[in-house]
């Protein structure tokens, strides 16, 4: 009876570890996919800003 009573626990607690750890990865992942949802909405409808850089050359001496 105790072997039995003891794989029980052991399956309880294991299922129990799976459980909490599918349901805080779930949130986080929901959590993040939110946030990076509001992300690209906010970036999508701000302005372009471009930056134009001069072309610079340079010239010297190959040693």
């Amino acid at each position: 009876m105790y072997t039995a009573s003891n794989r029980t626990t052991r399956l309880v607690s294991f299922s129990f570890a799976v459980l909490m750890a599918v349901a805080v990865n779930g949130s986080m992942l929901m959590k993040f996919d939110s946030v990076a949802k509001e992300a690209a909405l906010t970036h999508s409808t701000q302005a372009l800003n471009v930056a134009v850089l001069e072309t610079v050359t340079i010239v010297g001496r190959r040693i």
